[in-house]
This record gives structure tokens, sequence and C-alpha cells, in this order.
């Protein structure tokens, strides 16, 4: 036996390595993610094609150094058009298909040394390499390592800011009206440490205790909990952090939770449960406490009923995996454990045996167009649009403020009263009982503007007139 191996064995069994050691990425783990704001939806990207190594060293990861790659053909927005537009336009993939980020040195760390579940923060400082250009960047990152079998993971979390003028990259013109000029970059990825054979000979040469082994196969970390509440910034009083009714070790207690959490639908999803709906009994009137109007009925006494979406799911869970599917933008749907625990929540915030079914308001919301759409008074308009608007499009909300003057009046009234097959696929309809025709008329006047101040003008499409043949001459009568 090498004794003199021992030591170090056991150091790596034991605590944090002392000598670098190269992580590699997690595939199943990891991802990027990239937001650019723009007038009526912000644009979300989103891919999976991330690759590299770290190498460093837990007591001494300020030296630390390592190089990721981010297949940029691999994002998608959720449009296949707006996905055509990203590659060709946006990232000019046919000349630049993967970007590049180059970590050279980790700084300002707030832990020198890396311990077990504990976050640790640091700028990782670098060049990025984007559309043939490189430029220095500075990432804030937070770091924590875990150890499960002998294994050990570390995640690493970071977001940063990318000015699309510094990497020659012009702005898309066709399914990106209006784009901003800077996209927020996030990721997310998952490291492994690598153990050297040599290593791993040590710890077999060291007696392991009997019935223990080394594990055949890495499994991917386990997800993260999605009972965190994400905290999202508006100007809505409702933003800040709620005070919970329910108890989190119950059903109730978790649905209520994951009720304004996103994180029930896809990575491209923006909305909560809370964002549409609010759970209190409406007959008292539908403003919040700042004066806004959901765009959706209160789900308040909602989850006894015999079925949901006008027959279309006979139980709870399944009218709740409508929704995720729909606007949630989670083609798979809801995990079991979800929907039962979101279901328990709105049945116990559901007094009546069995309430009434009234989908007028839905059906009635269906309808997409009504007449003389900018004959309406723009300043009531104005205030209309702060009621019923301003909850998802504020500075700082799920969505950019609206622009006057950008759009045109049918886009409008097809946004509100939801055609299928339209692209604001995370906004849901207004239904007529909570924004009448007037409402919406007013509201369209407003943001249609008048002529002068228009941004924005559709070409008209060419009159083209029926074609016809040359009159001929009648054949003469003969006459006997």
């Amino acid at each position: 036996m090498r004794f003199w191996l021992l030591p170090f064995a056991l150091l790596l069994s034991l605590g944090a390595s002392a000598e670098p050691r190269i992580w590699t990425l997690q595939k199943p783990s990891a991802r990027a993610r990239f937001t650019v704001e723009a007038p009526l939806d912000a644009i979300h990207g989103a891919s999976s094609g991330l690759s590299g190594t770290l190498t460093f060293a837990e007591e001494g990861w300020a030296s630390s150094a390592g190089r990721i790659r981010i297949d940029l053909t691999a994002f998608t927005t959720g449009l296949s058009l707006r996905d055509e537009d990203l590659r060709d336009q946006f990232f000019q993939v046919d000349k630049f298909p993967e970007a590049t980020l180059i970590i050279t040195s980790i700084e300002r760390v707030t832990a020198t040394a890396l311990t077990l579940d504990t976050d640790a923060q640091a700028d990782a400082v670098g060049t990025l390499s984007l559309h043939g250009q490189t430029k220095p960047v500075r990432i804030p990152i937070t770091v924590r390592v875990t150890e499960s079998n002998g294994t050990r993971d570390m995640l690493v979390r970071g977001s940063f800011a990318v000015t699309m003028a510094d990497f020659a990259i012009s702005r898309p013109a066709r399914l990106f009206l209006k784009l901003g000029t800077v996209a927020q970059v996030s990721f997310e990825a998952s490291f492994r440490a690598a153990t050297p054979s040599s290593v791993s000979r040590a710890v077999a040469a060291a007696a392991p205790e009997p019935g223990s082994t080394v594990p055949a196969r890495l499994a991917p970390p386990a997800p993260m909990s999605l009972n965190v509440v994400v905290a999202r910034r508006t100007k809505s009083a409702t933003a800040r952090a709620p005070a919970w009714d329910f108890a989190l070790t119950s059903a109730e207690g978790r649905g209520e939770r994951l009720f304004r959490d996103p994180a029930v639908g896809s990575e491209l999803n923006a909305n909560s449960c809370w964002s549409c709906h609010n759970v209190h009994d409406e007959r008292t009137g539908f403003f919040d406490a700042v004066g806004h109007v959901k765009s959706n009925s209160s789900l308040w006494d909602s989850g006894r009923r015999s079925t949901y979406w006008r027959g279309f799911a006979e139980t709870l869970e399944q009218g709740i995996d409508i929704c995720v599917r729909k606007f949630m933008l989670k083609p798979a749907g809801a995990a079991k454990e979800q929907l039962a625990d979101l279901a328990a929540y709105l049945r116990r915030i559901s007094p009546d045996v069995q309430p009434p079914q009234d989908y007028t308001g839905l059906v009635l919301g269906r309808e997409t167009a009504i007449d003389r759409p900018t004959g309406g008074n723009a300043e009531r308009g104005a205030l209309l649009t702060e009621r019923h608007c301003n909850y998802c499009h504020a500075e700082g909300a799920l969505r950019p403020p609206l622009t006057p003057g950008l759009y045109e009046a049918d886009y409008l009234v097809k946004r509100v009263r939801w055609i299928p097959g339209h692209d604001a696929k995370q906004m849901p309809p207004l239904a007529m009982d909570r924004l009448r025709d007037g409402e919406l008329r007013d509201i369209v006047t407003y943001l249609v503007g008048d002529e002068a101040t228009r941004i924005f003008h559709r070409r008209p499409k060419p009159v083209i007139a029926p074609h016809s043949e040359t009159a001929r001459p009648a054949p003469p009568i003969a006459v006997r």
C-alpha cells in the first residue's frame, strides 16, 4: 500500500481541495438566457447549448480560469419566425455560430475558500467573444459547492448586460419592432469536479469501509426547489413580499407559494398565476390596492366547480394544467406534485361546495372586433390604460411600458380580445365583463394617437383592379 498517498486522498474526501482541479460543465443543468426590452413584449431567449470547463482550487478559487462555449444556433424565443430573425439578423450564426466566455481571474471574493452548502459571491473577469468581436467583461457570480456520495458539484449563477453596439450587432427589423439596445444575459450551470485516476487508486488502497462504492453513472444534480418565490419589481403594491396564509409544510401552503412562482411554467415564462388572477371575493370590486385590475377573474371560490374551461377540463388539476400549457409556455404541462398543491390551495380558498358556473365573460371575450376603434376619448383612455394595462406594462414590470403612437388599432384590439394565432402567447384575454368595448375603444384611441405623432405606419396594400375582358360587340341579330 502506498501510504504516502493517503493524506492527499483523505484531503480530497473530507475537505476542500488545496490543489487545482478541473470542473466540467454538466450539460443537463446548464442554461443561458437573454432578455431584450421591446414596447409590447420583451424578447426572451434561452439555450441549453453550453459546454466548457473551469480550473481552480476550492481553497484558493481567486486564481480560477476557464472557457465556456455557448451554441448560438440553439437559442429559442418561443416563436419560429422570430427564431429565424434571431439567428439570421441578430447572431448571424452562419458566420458566428458560437460565443466564447474566457475567465482569467476571480476578483472581489466574499470568502477566500469555498465551503460546502454555502453561497459565495465574486466577480468573474475575462473576455466575451461574440459576433466576431472580443470585449472585456466583469460578471457578478454566485457559487455554491455541494457534495453527494463523494462527488462534488458546483452551481454557478450570474448575470450581465451586453450592449449590442459593442459587438457590432445591428437590431433586427422584421419581428423585433423597436427592439432595445441592451441584452440582459443570465446563466446558471452546474460543474462537476474531476477525480484523477491516481487519487481514485489511493482512495481504494486506503481500505474504504465495506459496502462503499464509486457511482458508475454521474447523475445530474437535483433541481432547485420550486417553492422559492421569485420577487419581481413592479409599481404595484402587490409586488411586496406576501404574508402567507398557510404553512409551507401543508399542500395548500405549497400551492399558495406556487401560485406566485413563475417557475411553474417554462423558462420563457414571465408570469405566475398571480400575474393574471386575484384570490379575493371580487364581489367587493375588481381593483387592487393601487387601482389596477387583473386581466382575469379571481380564483376565489373556483376550486369546487364541476368542470373548467367550458367543459374541456373535468377536474381542477386539468384546468390548471391548461393554463400552464397555454399561457405559461410549458407544452409538457406542470408536474403532478405542483398540480396537486395548486389544486389544494384553490380548494382551500373555495368556501362553496358547488359554486355557480359563469362563462359569459370568457365567451364574449373571444370576440375580436369593435366598431370605430379610434372613436373614443384619448384622455379617458390614458386613465384606463393605467388601470387595466400597467400592472404588467410598466417600468420594471413584466413587460415594458406601452408607447402611444406605436400601434395600429386592429392590432391592439386583437391583442386584447385574443384571437388564436397571435404572438402574445402569455397575454391572456381581457374578458368583456372586465373591460367593456367602450373602455377598450378609449384605450385604443389613446395608444394609437393622432396622425401627427404616429411612430409606425403600415404600408397600404396596393389595390388591384379585378380582371375583366374587353367588351365585345354583340353579334347582329338576324332578321328573317
